[in-house]
């Protein structure tokens, strides 16, 4: 910001940036010359000194970091606190930063709620995926010849009602202790055996390329033999957890049932004494053992 002597005009202090650069881009300044009462930064100092020859200044500043232009006197770069008001004390701080915590919370709070929605939809897609195509259930069961998760109605008098069944967890262990395939080995030992054709000379051009051709379709083979393992262990994973899920539920709704039934009881007995009638020993004995 330009703030040099101006005809029928009183010297204003500098804001503590180069009154020679572009406005927009101002930098900050390092020297004052007393006689222009001009600041400016490290290039238009040198700029300055060298047409004017007049004596630069440094810039100071105090300890508590407020810039002063040398022969004003005056502080700049720190506005002043309106009159009469009283500085923002802890409490206050502390209530800004709630203000500001709050302010933002929307934001985070519809962040959550499509987490939510998505991790929802996703469980929901997976018991879909889950669910017996034929009968509609969710798959609780294991066809182990079949190496498929069925429903009860499938077990029972479905496709599957005279193979051996098997719980999910069973078949998740199972089938995490096999053997996966060596692909890597196989990719090795199929590189050699290419190398080991390519040297023969007596190898054709044609023989040679479906050799290789059927090397990499055996190798293809295998991946899709692993990838369809490592997919159907996923599948098996969560249906465990799912049926695990589905069992603790009903577990806590019958518990809660049956709380239900003694708190009803406990109820009605404490409610037969606040009539004035008499308790049955017996009753109050089974309450007091609840």
């Amino acid at each position: 910001m330009e703030t040099g002597n101006q005809s029928g005009q009183e010297d204003l202090p500098s804001d503590g940036t180069c009154d020679a650069c572009e406005p927009d881009e101002p930098q900050q300044a390092v020297k004052f010359c007393q006689d222009c009462n001009f600041a400016f930064c490290a290039v238009h100092a040198d700029k300055h000194h060298k047409s004017s020859r007049h004596q630069l200044q440094d810039w100071c500043s105090t300890e508590q970091g407020e810039e002063i232009a040398p022969g004003t006197g005056e502080a700049v770069g720190k506005p002043e606190s309106p009159e009469g008001e009283a500085d923002v004390d802890e409490g206050e701080e502390g209530a800004v930063g709630v203000s500001a915590e709050a302010a933002a919370s929307p934001s985070r709070v519809a962040e959550e709620t499509v987490k939510d929605v998505i991790t929802k939809a996703r469980n929901t897609a997976t018991v879909e995926r889950l669910r017996c195509t034929e009968h509609g259930q969710e798959g609780t069961l294991y066809c182990k010849p079949d190496e498929k998760i069925i429903c009860v109605m499938c077990a029972v008098q479905g496709a599957h009602r005279e193979h051996q069944i098997i719980t999910l967890r069973e078949a998740y262990l199972a089938f995490k202790e096999k053997e996966a395939a060596d692909l890597l080995g196989a990719t090795m030992q199929m590189a050699e055996n290419i190398k080991v054709k390519w040297t023969d000379p007596n190898m054709g051009t044609e023989e040679l390329q479906a050799f290789v051709h059927g090397q990499f379709d055996e190798l293809h083979r295998l991946v899709l033999l692993e990838e369809k393992r490592a997919l159907h262990l996923v599948d098996l994973k969560e249906a465990v957890a799912i049926s695990q899920t589905a069992e603790k539920m009903a577990e806590i709704s019958a518990e809660t049932e049956k709380l239900k039934e003694e708190m009803a009881d406990i109820t009605k007995k404490l409610s037969a004494i606040d009539h004035g009638e008499e308790p049955n020993p017996a009753d109050m004995m089974t309450t007091l053992r609840l």
